[in-house]
């Protein structure tokens, strides 16, 4: 399990909401080589993505499912990059959900990334001190309530 922060690319996402990566769209070419030039989509477990999106339910938070943006690089040349992304509903940008998830397959074991926004390409936001102090334990809990 992945238990991480991530830039929201929607503007509906607010500081300390919670999103749960059912697929992970990147621009590594690490899959590509692996398969012989073809894309391949990793995807979640979905038994620990449920009962992750069921106890963020059971604690009252803000929860998204959907697919997320696994980037190789952290601050790009083009700071417009993401609005294609964006465009097709990707949620948030972070740098290791695809590897996780691509490996887990590999080896046949469930994965999960529990992220939390902690800031927003859309709104040019970032979480405060003490937002990510309050804000942040929560998705440890939730990863460490569903852990097998």
């Amino acid at each position: 399990m992945r238990v991480g922060t991530g830039g929201a690319l929607q503007p509906h996402l607010e500081i300390g909401d919670i999103v749960l990566p059912m697929t992970s769209s990147t621009n590594s070419n690490i899959n590509r080589l692996r398969f012989q030039g073809m894309d391949y989509a990793p995807a979640a477990s979905f038994d620990l993505l449920l009962k992750a999106y069921q106890a963020a339910k059971e604690r009252g938070a803000r929860v998204f499912v959907g697919g997320i943006f696994a980037s190789d690089t952290f601050y790009p040349d083009d700071s417009d990059w993401w609005k294609k992304f964006a465009d097709f509903g990707v949620l948030v940008v972070e740098m290791e959900t695809s590897g996780l998830y691509t490996l887990a397959a590999k080896f046949k074991v469930d994965a999960l990334s529990v992220l939390t926004v902690s800031d927003s390409l859309v709104n040019r936001v970032t979480a405060t001190a003490e937002q990510r102090e309050r804000d942040f334990p929560l998705m440890a809990e939730i990863a460490l309530q569903i852990a097998p």
